[in-house]
């Protein structure tokens, strides 16, 4: 990942002398300003540039379509809400899609949910439990047209235990999301083996939307390593959570969070599947032997990302939440930076940017809005 100092240096080449020196004067700013509570700061819009964070939430989801981020987020009193916009560090226009019923098994704890687009319709895969965490299970809305902001209709639960053919036992399951690789669709999501609260990464092919086609596999261990522990301790449960596909070229990458969410120590793992491999087969996955993505001093708490490419294409950025206090909790904002590629492909995410420093807008933003305003 750049430093800072880089990323003035390509907001110099990249953009305009005008962007660099507000820039600088921000970062100069930056480390010897106090930011408030709300953790918000004035930058004029044409400026070029943007400081995290950028919304208070967790659980970013983005889905790329027809030069819109389209995103999904938990909203208020147990409810979904979806967005679209043209600049991802911005909400751009947004609405409640979807409030959880009084009562019944899909009516509280509505988690991470992640909106996609399959055929003409938008479907948006979620958690929820009557208010008990461990009747926990993934639940999949589904639009009335093809609109992000059409009506949804409930469908679920998905199944994902052991038994597809019978459906008997459903077992718990979270962060859900869907890949196609090789002309066939994919759910991932993280699950427990049985009622004991110990989270695995699992795996299945789809039938349809609604159904899985295949049993569920487990990809891996979750405790190979201490960082992937709650506590960072051997005495801590290994868990896995959040998995996001990450894709270059014919590379395919699982990227996973794992250790407490609620703890200062979360952070980011990485799985590879081996060229030309079979995603339901585990020993067709690599786990890489140190975190890709971790706490810093100022930083810290880092988890549940997703990815997207900048307005034009040229950039991959990550986002991601981050936590607000050091002690155990889950209060929690959404940060977005670039990441780069190392010269043999593999995913360099750097250290989390602080809050409150400046970094250039995605590439093509700027071009984007001038379009619009020509337009107008």
């Amino acid at each position: 990942m750049a430093s800072l100092f880089q990323l003035q240096l390509r907001a110099l080449k990249s953009r305009n002398i005008r962007t660099f020196f507000v820039f600088a004067a921000l970062f100069i700013v930056s480390r010897v300003a106090t930011f408030p509570a709300e953790l918000t700061t004035s930058i004029p819009p044409q400026s070029g540039i943007f400081t995290n964070p950028i919304v208070i939430g967790a659980d970013p989801w983005f889905f790329q379509h027809d030069g819109n981020y389209v995103w999904s987020r938990k909203g208020p009193n147990e409810s979904i809400v979806v967005g679209v916009t043209r600049d991802f560090t911005k909400p751009g226009e947004h609405r409640i899609v979807w409030r959880a019923p009084a009562s019944g098994p899909c009516s509280r704890e509505i988690w991470a949910p992640e909106i996609h687009r399959i055929g003409e319709r938008w479907y948006i895969y979620f958690a929820a439990s009557d208010g008990r965490n461990e009747n926990h299970r993934m639940w999949v809305l589904e639009s009335a047209a093809d609109d992000p902001f059409s009506d949804y209709t409930v469908r679920g639960p998905i199944y994902t235990g052991d038994h597809p053919e019978t459906g008997v036992t459903n077992r718990w399951a979270i962060d859900a999301s869907l890949f196609s690789l090789r002309g066939e669709r994919y759910m991932v999501w993280s699950g427990w083996r049985d009622e004991r609260d110990i989270q695995w990464l699992y795996i299945a092919r789809m039938k349809d939307p609604f159904t899985l086609a295949t049993r569920r596999v487990e990809l891996c261990n979750n405790d190979d390593y201490l960082w992937e522990r709650v506590d960072e301790k051997l005495t801590g449960r290994g868990l896995h959570e959040g998995p996001q596909i990450l894709r270059r070229s014919n590379r395919v990458f699982l990227i996973y969070s794992c250790s407490g969410s609620w703890q200062a120590s979360y952070k980011l793992g990485l799985l590879e599947l081996k060229p030309d491999g079979d995603p339901l087969n585990p020993s067709h996955w690599t786990k890489h032997p140190k975190p890709v993505f971790a706490s810093t001093p100022e930083t810290f708490g880092v988890g549940h990302n997703c990815f997207v490419k900048s307005p034009d294409g040229m950039e991959d950025w990550i986002l991601y939440h981050s936590k607000l206090d050091r002690t155990e909790g889950w209060r929690r904002v959404i940060h977005a930076q670039p990441f780069r590629w190392t010269d043999d492909g593999f995913p360099d995410f750097g250290e989390p940017v602080a809050r409150g420093i400046p970094l250039p807008l995605p590439s093509g933003s700027n071009l984007r809005n001038e379009t619009v305003q020509n337009a107008n």
